[in-house]
């Protein structure tokens, strides 16, 4: 899977990743704290980071590679009691537990790969597609109707609204 975007969810205000498969339309909406989602939507890091570009994230592929190993993959394991499990992964197999927030800001600084158990897509997944993900950013559509409108506004006349229904004077 891969992060398609981030979200706010538009009452608790919320940082939200949305997970898509390759290749399907199957997602899944996940929680994410706000630093988290800051690194999320940096992207992966540069080929060669200054100081001023290593995040903490960053650090931890650092440190696996100092210890002889590399990362592998994130990995969303589990479901229980509502709450996503998740753990990084190294190329022995070895794993970390971790938050899943934590989990997907190292995978896109890394550029890892990101697993999903199908149990869990099976239980919480939903359609991509249906949840309007294949659409443009709804933030987007929503300013560029905003322009028009003010660009509209900034031409238009008295005339452009005809005469009150009642067809008599303003209060």
């Amino acid at each position: 899977m891969r992060v398609a975007r981030l979200v706010v969810h538009r009452m608790t205000r919320e940082p939200l990743a949305l997970l898509v498969e390759e290749g399907a339309d199957r997602c899944l909406v996940v929680s994410v704290r706000g630093p988290q989602a800051e690194i999320i939507d940096r992207g992966p890091r540069p080929a060669e980071p200054s100081d001023d570009d290593r995040l903490t994230q960053d650090l931890l592929g650092e440190l696996a590679v100092l210890v002889g190993h590399r990362l592998d993959h994130g990995a969303i394991t589990d479901l229980v009691d509502d709450r996503f499990r998740a753990e990084l992964v190294l190329e022995d197999g070895s794993r970390l537990p971790a938050r899943p927030s934590d989990v997907l800001a190292v995978a896109v600084r890394e550029a890892l790969p990101i697993e999903v158990a199908d149990a869990v897509l099976d239980a919480v997944g939903q359609s991509f597609s249906e949840l309007g993900g294949d659409r443009p950013e709804p933030a987007r559509e929503a300013a560029e109707q905003v322009a028009e409108l003010r660009a509209f506004l900034d031409q238009a006349t008295a005339q452009d609204f005809g005469r009150p229904p009642d067809g008599g004077e303003g209060r």
